[in-house]
């Protein structure tokens, strides 16, 4: 699984980096893979309210966030927003993020598609804050709260520390390494359960994203669910997404992952093979099957999405009953 950390401090060592590199270390010590984003450090443009998303589920502005962040969004299964309290906010350099997030917003509420993985996506706030009053935190954590409702990842908790400001503050606080480790176990804990399922195909353009969204819309709570390629092309094929999205299903920010890529999540239980070159690759410690499926290049997009939902259902109820 991957936890994805999104740091707003405009400090680049600062106590806000501090906290969630710990929290970050704490979930690698509890296998999952990890990914940092500095925000300020990258290129993410504010919302110039162009409307585009309200109408296509898209961004048009081409920055850093629509190069990769969406997609690194999509794919985490556990989102932390991180930043320091700036007059009783976020910082602006993570609303800006927030905001450009309407994407979400919008395809969820607007173009109705759910997230494949929306039933165990899970949110987490990190955040300091100079002074010690007691409604220090409340704008943040009500922008934060909105934030990842979009983003298909619910508040679970947050750790919020007062009275931080000079460097190394956070460093000295007694307790702060025991509230992370107990915070990110109980985070974990359940995604950490399941069992590993991968499709591999030899491209990863089609239908082995088919079949991981649908496994995972429909058992995200029992099997984590990734898909990869041999040799994965650049980009799904035309017509995959919305084969999905007439569905109702989201997978328009996904892309083709090499083998390495999914194997890094953890080896998998099961491997499905969704072709002949796939079904002659073999990893140790999994359980193979393969499956007849028709070629990507030979059915369209949406009979082949229900080839696999069939096979998916079936997969899931002998797994179920077994």
């Amino acid at each position: 699984m991957l936890v994805l950390g999104l740091q707003g401090s405009p400090r680049r060592n600062g106590n806000t980096r501090f906290l969630l590199s710990a929290f970050l270390e704490a979930a690698e010590r509890r296998g999952a893979r990890t990914r940092l984003l500095s925000v300020p450090e990258a290129d993410i443009r504010p919302c110039r309210e162009l409307g585009v998303c309200e109408k296509r589920g898209t961004c048009p502005i081409r920055d850093d966030l629509a190069r990769e962040g969406y997609g690194l969004i999509r794919e985490a299964e556990v989102v932390v927003l991180a930043s320091p309290v700036f007059f009783y906010g976020m910082t602006a350099q993570i609303k800006a993020l927030v905001d450009r997030c309407q994407v979400f917003w919008a395809r969820k509420y607007r173009l109705r598609l759910a997230d494949p993985r929306r039933a165990t996506r899970r949110g987490f706030v990190l955040s300091v804050g100079a002074t010690r009053g007691k409604n220090l935190f409340e704008g943040l954590l009500l922008s934060a709260r909105y934030f990842l409702d979009a983003i298909d990842a619910p508040l679970a908790g947050s750790l919020l520390y007062r009275g931080i400001e000079g460097p190394g503050d956070l460093a000295r606080h007694p307790a702060v390494r025991g509230e992370v480790e107990a915070a990110v176990e109980e985070l974990l804990a359940p995604l950490r359960r399941r069992r590993r399922l991968l499709f591999l195909a030899r491209q990863d353009d089609g239908i082995g994203p088919m079949a991981a969204a649908l496994a995972g819309h429909r058992a995200a709570a029992a099997w984590e669910v990734h898909s990869a390629g041999l040799e994965p092309a650049a980009n799904l094929r035309p017509g995959v997404a919305e084969a999905m999205a007439e569905q109702g299903i989201d997978i328009g920010f996904q892309r083709p992952r090499v083998l390495a890529e999914a194997l890094a999540e953890g080896p998998p239980d099961v491997v499905v093979a969704l072709d002949a070159a796939a079904a002659a690759t073999r990893l140790e410690g999994a359980r193979h099957e393969s499956w007849e499926v028709p070629a990507v290049e030979a059915e369209p997009p949406g009979r082949l999405r229900d080839a696999l939902g069939r096979r998916v259902e079936d997969f899931l109820g002998r797994e179920a009953g077994g």
